[in-house]
């Protein structure tokens, strides 16, 4: 059985880089120059390239350095990317961190009608798909990242997709919103309606059927993504087993890290459905520390681990998840239960 300290585990500390990082803005904006670091294959220290990056997607980064020619760097191995933002970009970041959300949204629209780079767009929609999600606005957050994986299917942010990890029915005005997705010309719009569909009592068999077919698309992140959409449905019938379990832990390893949230949190399920309670409070925990990218399903996992924890005697701990639920996620529909939870303890 494994053992769980809670404590330790919130009190870890893990330093993750995001490849945005503000530099220049002044009265020399325009004449400021883009920095990339990026780690070549084999190399002991990083390089550091200075000029223009012309584009940035999740396959690569294409950069014209100063006084030579274009050359392209695989996504993976970026470490950094310092360039200017436009001011309201960065007002929108400031107000999304003090969780100003209405302001946010505000100042990154803003932002989108002035800023002439198209890869700077992307991560302007993907902080609009944050806010959305932030909001329990699912619908908007849906129609934003289709917007930007429609210029990027293989984009860093797949982590933030409002693709659905339970096995219950979504809203039905999201229903509405995904149906039409199912028959798209584009994968990446077929994956997101059939994962919100997969439920459905008359779009469910339509919605499996394209995910077995998604499963051996060629776009690796879709593939991937299908195939544990599908555990959604061995977790729903019951068919839980601990070898198959181990399977799915290995299929999550070869994963990257932005796409193994939602799998992650199928796992720790599988766990709960076969009696390891305190296992599954553990892999749960996974997205509260590692993969919390999607606010919605890093809140969803905390409460579940909170309440496992708790169930198991672990009552000081459990209370710490809550409180860090509580503090973290404030506007989840997970934070009032965690409220509520606490007040009945």
């Amino acid at each position: 059985m494994t053992s769980l300290n809670v404590r330790s585990v919130l009190h870890s500390k893990h330093c993750y880089l995001v490849a945005i990082v503000s530099a220049w803005v002044s009265s020399s904006t325009l004449l400021a120059q883009d920095r990339v670091t990026y780690l070549p294959d084999g190399a002991a220290a990083p390089f550091t390239l200075v000029g223009e990056v012309l584009d940035s997607t999740g396959e690569e980064l294409r950069m014209r350095p100063s006084g030579g020619l274009p050359q392209s760097i695989p996504a993976d191995s970026v470490v950094e990317i310092e360039t200017h933002y436009d001011p309201s970009h960065l007002k929108g970041i400031e107000f999304f961190q003090n969780d100003q959300i209405q302001d946010a949204e505000t100042a990154f629209r803003e932002a989108l009608k002035r800023e002439p780079r198209e890869w700077v767009d992307r991560e302007l929609l993907s902080w609009l798909t944050r806010c959305y999600l932030r909001e329990g606005q699912l619908t908007a957050a849906l129609q934003t990242f289709r917007e930007l994986v429609s210029s990027d299917p293989l984009t860093r942010h797949w982590g933030l997709a409002p693709l659905e990890w339970s096995s219950r029915q979504v809203s039905a005005s999201l229903r509405q919103a995904a149906k039409p997705l199912v028959v798209e010309s584009r994968a990446t719009d077929r994956l997101l309606g059939s994962s919100l569909l997969l439920f459905d009592p008359i779009a469910g068999p339509a919605a499996r059927a394209e995910l077995n077919d998604l499963a051996r698309n060629t776009n690796p992140r879709i593939s991937r993504l299908a195939r544990a959409q599908l555990w959604r449905l061995t977790v729903s019938n019951g068919d839980v087993t601990q070898n198959r379990l181990i399977n799915w832990q290995n299929d999550i390893d070869a994963l990257p890290a932005g796409l193994r949230a939602g799998p992650q949190y199928l796992l720790a399920r599988g766990y709960v459905q076969i009696g390891l309670p305190r296992l599954a409070a553990a892999e749960y925990l996974k997205l509260t520390i590692l993969y919390s990218e999607h606010e919605v399903l890093t809140a969803s996992a905390t409460l579940e681990a909170a309440r496992l924890i708790g169930e198991t005697g672990l009552t000081q701990e459990a209370d710490l998840l809550y409180r860090e639920l509580l503090a973290r996620f404030p506007r989840s529909e997970a934070a009032k239960l965690a409220k509520n939870q606490m007040l009945t303890n």
